[in-house]
């Protein structure tokens, strides 16, 4: 039992350095405009370009995990990692800011594949429910964590010294991972052979990656364009970011306490349709102007025991020999909608020249979580399902 908390301490670390390292253009991207000469467009490519590789990423790691052992590819990921903060760190423009922060972006998907494949690999069966949801914590951790410390670090020693510092956590991360994360012959969980994953669990698996990009990027939207509508119906400025700010605290303190309680009850499923459901409903609340300081505080509420929940679906039906295939094809859909969701989102306030617009289809994204997880349920129920693919219990 202590084993698989250790390797769980471990690959929080490890997917907390992809947080911090995302975090560290944000931080100092005043200072990277000015001495690297970058427009806003420069800049939110450098930013984007740590999401994007996702998309093409996810998939190839996903095949790469059936033929290497996860502890081989998670130091391959940090290792590009700590490149990327180095080269970062010496770029004298654009071009090589550019490859280095895609060559990071490479490595936290390489990392982030990984970290849910083990974690799951490790509480099959026991508290998955619960080890998803600190897993699933871990970015926000990491990222909230970096906001202080790399504003210190970049008033103090300049923007260099950010990029380092993002090097450094994930050498940090890797140096743990690779004494830790290979268990004694006695406790690892029990080989078995790589075989092509059914069609039978690919579908489910498509729609579970779908639901879990669409709550994601409904939660992106709110967080952006929330303080944005705020402002806008004449609410000062910084009490619009102090609420949004709450309700990411209230997302995060949500995140391991609702996984706790999801795990309690045993049945995900109808977590995720009630909570969905109940964000949605807060959401649209907060657009129309129906108390907006509570709706804005229950969305928070509401969203956070979604991510464990969510994460334990793909975790109940795919099997050790279907695993790192399985999360490829999950985490491909994430990415996609990832890196597509929030362009349509501002191509919609554009024409509706109002947040509200990127908000209500927040409240859709969210909406539709419900019906996509029923679906899964439903996809996943047949006779003879549970025997042919070895699932564990998953329960509506």
């Amino acid at each position: 039992m202590r084993r698989r908390w250790l390797i769980l301490a471990v690959l929080f670390a490890a997917r907390a350095a992809t947080g911090f390292q995302f975090q560290a253009v944000g931080s100092a991207a005043k200072l990277l405009m000015r001495d690297l000469g970058l427009d806003y467009s420069q800049l939110g490519m450098l930013i984007g370009a740590y999401l994007l590789p996702g998309i093409v990423v996810a998939f190839p790691a996903g095949l790469l995990g059936e033929r290497f052992r996860e502890k081989t590819l998670g130091v391959v990921g940090l290792a590009l990692m700590l490149v990327s903060g180095l080269v970062l760190a010496h770029a004298g423009g654009f071009t090589t800011a550019l490859v280095a922060r895609t060559l990071g972006g490479v490595g936290a998907t390489i990392v982030v594949l990984v970290a849910t494949k083990m974690t799951t690999d490790w509480f099959d069966g026991r508290e998955i429910v619960v080890a998803m949801s600190l897993l699933q914590l871990s970015w926000p951790f990491g990222a909230m964590l970096a906001l202080p410390s790399q504003a210190f670090i970049a008033q103090v020693w300049g923007w260099p010294a950010v990029m380092l510092s993002g090097g450094f956590c994930a050498g940090a991360a890797l140096c743990a991972f690779a004494v830790v994360a290979e268990p004694a012959a006695s406790e690892k969980p029990a080989a078995v052979p790589r075989e092509k994953l059914p069609a039978a669990i690919l579908l489910p698996i498509t729609v579970a990656g779908i639901a879990w990009g669409a709550m994601n990027l409904a939660c992106i939207l709110f967080f952006s364009y929330a303080p944005l509508l705020m402002t806008a119906r004449g609410i000062a400025p910084t009490a619009a970011a102090s609420l949004t700010s709450l309700a990411v605290w209230l997302t995060i303190v949500a995140i391991p306490s609702g996984g706790y309680l999801v795990h309690r009850l045993g049945r995900p499923v109808a977590a995720i349709v009630v909570c969905a459901l109940i964000g949605a409903f807060a959401l649209m609340q907060f657009v129309v102007g129906i108390g907006p300081t509570t709706s804005c505080l229950l969305f928070g509420v509401a969203v956070g025991p979604l991510s464990g929940a969510m994460l334990s679906l793909p975790a109940g039906i795919l099997n050790p020999r279907h695993r790192s295939f399985g999360f490829g094809v999950f985490y491909t859909c994430f990415y996609v909608l990832m890196a597509v969701g929030p362009l349509v989102a501002g191509r919609l306030q554009d024409a509706w020249a109002s947040p509200v617009a990127a908000l209500i289809a927040g409240a859709a994204l969210l909406a539709a979580v419900a019906p996509l997880c029923l679906a899964f349920a439903i996809l996943t129920r047949p006779a003879g399902f549970v025997e042919r693919h070895g699932i564990g219990e998953l329960r509506a």
